[in-house]
């Protein structure tokens, strides 16, 4: 008869208590499938009435809401004086908020996180419920900001070349504003100044929590956070853009790659949760450190020496 193979879980769990018996701290694992609110009352169970020195917390996640991850965070420093996040594939997104709650960061070799623009849930008649980043407008205006300003370069030159000194610069910039403005419009009116509104507080949004966590947790000055915070939610072309080791230490984190002796078990959690996200579902669990008992040695006994008196 065949030996049933292990199921993604239990690929974890022995993973997990693997780790522990490695690093010799207590490991939260935080396999998430979306990050949201039931993610939290999870961890809440997971850690209440606990308190550590020091806890590693093993996360992966292709992100989800940023108010959770937020409170995920507060969570880990409320019931540990020292984190330290391992993240052996990705945190993406709203786990990238979460990475930045560590005292370090231990990468896998392929690890990597993404950048902080929030995702907005649209609804479309033909495609349905989808999510796109709120930085999708922003950079729409941007692109329609520099084709008028690019506008105006060649309708400006075009007209000082065609007349010669006959157009004062003065008179030919104007008419190349009004060039520039009249074949920009049918851009500028395709977008809705509300929606825009509505995009640019979701990123503020980001931003914020970002600042709060590395200020409060990190000991960080509001003016790096706020650099870091800024560069993570405007800075990056897409929002699957990988953002590896080098440049979360080019960014100032505290990252870096995992140590030989860890390479190992690693390489397993990266296997052990791809097939985890083909199950589906998330994998909360926490794993206690229980260090070894040393054996006593038993004292020896002390004889009474028996001392005969001569007569």
């Amino acid at each position: 008869m065949a030996t049933e193979k292990p199921n993604a879980d239990e690929k974890l769990t022995n993973l997990a208590k693997q780790l522990v018996d490695l690093r010799k701290n207590p490991l939260l694992v935080l396999d998430i499938e979306t990050v949201n609110q039931m993610s939290v009352i999870q961890l809440e169970k997971e850690l209440r009435g606990k308190q550590y020195a020091d806890l590693d917390v093993l996360l992966h996640t292709s992100g989800g809401l940023i108010e959770p991850a937020f409170n995920i965070v507060k969570l880990l420093r409320k019931h540990s004086k020292k984190v330290e996040i391992i993240v052996p594939s990705y945190a993406k997104s709203a786990g990238t908020l979460i990475s930045f709650g560590a005292d370090k960061l231990l990468m896998g070799a392929i690890a990597e996180l993404g950048p902080l623009d929030v995702q907005i849930r649209e609804t479309d008649d033909d495609t349905g419920s989808t999510y796109k980043s709120a930085l999708n407008g922003f950079k729409a205006l941007e692109q329609i900001q520099l084709h008028a300003l690019d506008n105006l370069d060649i309708a400006t030159k075009m007209i000082i070349d065609r007349t010669g000194s006959g157009v004062k610069m003065a008179e030919a910039i104007k008419l190349g504003i009004a060039f520039s403005g009249q074949t920009s419009a049918c851009l500028y009116n395709q977008l809705n100044p509300k929606v825009i509104g509505e995009y640019a507080r979701a990123l503020e949004v980001g931003s914020r929590y970002a600042v709060s966590i590395l200020t409060r947790y990190l000991g960080w000055g509001p003016d790096k956070a706020n650099e870091v915070a800024n560069k993570l939610v405007y800075g990056y072309p897409s929002h699957g853009f990988i953002i590896d080791t080098l440049e979360l230490q080019q960014l100032g984190l505290p990252a870096e790659e995992i140590n030989d002796t860890l390479k190992e078990v690693i390489d397993g959690f990266r296997v052990a949760l791809i097939h985890k996200d083909i199950q589906g579902g998330s994998f909360i669990k926490l794993f206690e450190y229980t260090p070894p008992k040393t054996a006593t040695v038993p004292k020896p006994v002390k004889q009474n020496k028996v001392i005969t008196k001569k007569k």
